[in-house]
């Protein structure tokens, strides 16, 4: 990992704060340290009374590629009870989950819960986490580059919240991303309402700002009345139910059994190594978006 794996800036003339994932050589993977870190932003973000928006970036070509793979196995073994045994208990699993993804105080929740608007600046791949970032910020700039999906999906079956994906896109739509795994075009993502503005990738930064800008006129009381309006909004919905779901399949998953034809991930990390696994799961995903055996 980078020695700062993600930076937080604030511009009080403006009354908008700046987190950028600063993992460019990783993809912006998202390992627990980095999430973590985002957290402790959007805590400082939440008490900060100047300001009223939030930026939310990646270094480098891409927004993120998703949760770092060198990391996975670690974040069930640093959980209580992780390391009591050979193989993480449930309870390591389960907690692991909660605590650094679906729960209270993991990432997408406090993302989802932040008290200012959060707004994002997608470009290059946006995969997993990158594609839960642009569910759970208020708006999302996508650069004409940029890619949506989870490709892991594929392997594993939808392992995160649904619920929110499909208020986004509606449930056809989401069954698509769920059950072939080929991830959108940025051009598909703004006709599916995964985004809300397209631009090239040259002007993504400021038309972020422009938003941003715009946002940050609003009276504070405003914006923290929207918020609680739809936090209000997503318990109706169930989304809070939805997360708690997510934090039980995730944890389940990654104790689940393969059969000899079927790809595990993790195992082929174990076999080869991670670059050889990425690059497998790659292949694969090739093969199913060209439609080639």
């Amino acid at each position: 990992m980078s020695a700062v794996s993600a930076s937080f800036s604030i511009d009080r003339d403006s009354h908008i704060a700046r987190i950028r994932i600063s993992r460019p050589e990783r993809r912006n993977m998202i390992d627990i340290a980095t999430g973590r870190l985002i957290c402790d932003f959007l805590d400082q973000v939440d008490d900060d009374d100047d300001i009223t928006a939030v930026l939310l970036s990646g270094e480098g070509p891409d927004l993120s590629a998703g949760w770092d793979v060198a990391d996975v196995w670690s974040m069930y073994i640093d959980a209580p009870g992780g390391a009591v045994k050979k193989v993480p208990s449930q309870r390591a699993r389960l907690i692991a989950v909660a605590d650094n993804w679906w729960g209270p105080r993991g990432l997408y929740s406090r993302l989802l819960h932040c008290r200012k608007v959060t707004i994002l600046e997608a470009q290059g791949d946006c995969l997993e986490t990158g594609l839960f970032f642009a569910l759970c910020c208020d708006l999302t700039i996508a650069a004409e580059n940029a890619r949506f999906g989870c490709p892991r999906w594929h392997t594993l079956g939808a392992d995160g919240d649904l619920s929110l994906l499909i208020a986004a896109v509606g449930l056809k739509r989401a069954k698509d991303l769920m059950y072939t795994a080929v991830p959108w075009t940025a051009s598909q993502a703004l006709d599916y309402g995964l985004v809300d503005w397209l631009v090239p990738a040259d002007e993504l930064t400021a038309k972020a700002v422009e938003i941003a800008k715009m946002c940050a006129s609003i009276m504070r009381d405003g914006i923290v009345s929207e918020k609680y309006a739809l936090f209000a909004s997503l318990e109706k919905m169930g989304v809070g139910l939805s997360f708690a779901a997510a934090t039980i399949v995730a944890s389940s998953l990654s104790n689940i059994h393969f059969q000899p034809a079927e790809f595990n991930f993790l195992a082929e990390v174990k076999r080869a190594g991670e670059a050889s696994a990425v690059a497998a799961s790659r292949a694969r995903l090739d093969q199913i978006s060209t439609g080639k055996d």
